[in-house]
């Protein structure tokens, strides 16, 4: 089949890689490793001979290296555009278009052996990006965010403060984010709190800047530095000479360095970071364990009918929590680390008193992905003890599956019987079995640890 045959019955053919509204379907071909992208509007009607701005990121299965390119294209006359990619075995890719505030996007993809050419079919939402966030400057940093799971809220265990990651286009339009949902640009009031912020929020996604809009400013007078919410400024963290000379009429707000300090930067360099982190402190937490539920009689109420109030969820001590990020939907607690091995992940889980994350319902699988990115990571889940009933590592029944297609992976030698084990993927945290020896098993270094008991009871803290 030609090219124009493809064109007119876009579909499977042997030979390639078909994607179709972000679905594999088949693949096959030693061609050279490139992408063929057809762009559409919502209607089917493809988007011809126009300048569209592509997105295309290269990513680390195991998380970490990649590179990330931006550049505007033409389509052709029949909506079509080409872009050319490095190969390489453990990667996997993305690619986003947008066109006048409508924009585009695929599920991760990878390249199998023997597999190079892949044809994707992208269609533009019918939602576009409102014109005042949509600008030839603007672009890329919309594309960037519409890229990644949708932020979320994680709870503080230390203070019982609700925090958010989220992209914006400066430190204007953070403000007007913040305030949007109750909120406003982080405070930072002492060393535990900016260290939990470094831990919690790393850039684990490599095109993450390495930097975010904190709620410091000297906009009002020049020298009196005030956070955003108000509070008074207990804790500075000034990067080395800039508490001297950063100090300048121009810079006028504030930025941490993820690993650093903070910076004091002016509006001719306010557009340069796009990450700011919100909080709000009246975020309520619904504390569920299934200890709990399971020792409550029918029709008795539990904890999971009320919220737990400020006052508690503050009387937790540093080290008891530290690291940990509470998902105020069920209160449990989640903690992103790096493992050598699966074996290893289940020792320092179990040395937190913790267990791979188990996974109930496709709300906590969004708000982890929100919290923590694509990746792999290994989880708990396992069919060990008997082939084929697969069962969570800390006993809670199975009720809810994310197994992602087969073809979406890297191939394995290896029979359904040796591969007892399972990770969360990059593909949009689709799941997939593993064992000795996959590529997967080889490359997953990192791990969810969750655990229900973070918050400290206040009665018990008082009495030691």
């Amino acid at each position: 089949m030609n090219l124009q045959s493809f064109r007119q019955n876009l579909g499977v053919f042997a030979g390639v890689i078909v994607f179709s509204f972000n679905v594999v379907t088949t693949a096959q071909t030693y061609n050279a490793p490139q992408v063929q992208v057809r762009v559409v509007f919502a209607d089917g009607t493809p988007l011809v001979n126009a300048d569209i701005h592509v997105l295309v990121q290269h990513r680390k299965f195991e998380g970490r290296g990649g590179k990330i390119s931006r550049r505007t294209m033409q389509t052709d006359s029949a909506g079509y555009f080409v872009e050319t990619l490095d190969r390489n075995d453990d990667e996997f890719y993305r690619v986003g278009v947008g066109y006048q505030g409508h924009l585009a996007k695929t599920s991760p993809f990878i390249f199998h052996e023997g597999q190079p050419q892949v044809h994707l079919l992208l269609t533009l939402n019918d939602n576009p990006v409102p014109p005042d966030r949509w600008n030839p400057d603007q672009v890329f940093t919309i594309l960037e965010a519409f890229f990644e799971p949708p932020p979320v809220w994680a709870v503080n265990p230390i203070n019982g403060h609700a925090y958010k990651r989220i992209r914006c286009l400066d430190v204007m339009d953070a403000m007007t984010l913040a305030t949007a949902e109750g909120a406003y640009l982080v405070s930072i009031n002492d060393k535990v709190e900016d260290a939990w912020l470094q831990q919690i929020f790393e850039p684990g996604n490599f095109w993450i800047q390495d930097s975010f809009w904190i709620g410091l400013s000297d906009v009002a007078e020049e020298g009196q530095w005030v956070w955003h919410s108000g509070e008074p400024v207990t804790y500075t963290n000034w990067i080395g000479h800039v508490k001297e000379v950063g100090n300048t009429e121009i810079k006028d707000y504030a930025i941490s360095y993820f690993g650093g300090g903070w910076r004091a930067v002016g509006d001719e360099h306010s557009s340069y970071f796009t990450r700011a982190i919100l909080e709000k402190t009246d975020m309520p937490v619904k504390p569920r364990s299934d200890e709990q539920i399971d020792a409550q009689p029918s029709g008795v109420s539990t904890p999971a009918d009320e919220t737990m109030s400020s006052q508690t969820r503050r009387s937790v001590q540093p080290w008891h929590a530290f690291g940990w990020a509470v998902n105020p939907e069920n209160g449990h607690a989640y903690k992103k680390i790096r493992c050598k091995s699966l074996e290893d992940a289940k020792n320092r889980a179990a040395a937190e008193g913790a267990h791979l994350v188990t996974l109930n319902d496709k709300a906590e699988e969004k708000w982890l992905l929100g919290l923590f990115g694509n990746h792999l990571y290994w989880i708990g889940l396992s069919d060990a003890e008997k082939e084929g009933e697969w069962v969570w590592q800390n006993g809670e029944p199975v009720t809810y599956t994310n197994w992602g297609a087969k073809h979406s992976f890297p191939r394995s030698t290896l029979s359904p019987e040796e591969k007892d084990n399972a990770v969360m993927t990059f593909i949009d945290g689709q799941w997939h079995a593993v064992g000795p020896g996959d590529l997967l098993w080889q490359t997953t270094k990192t791990t969810i640890l969750e655990k229900a008991d973070v918050f400290v009871n206040p009665i018990a803290e008082e009495e030691r």
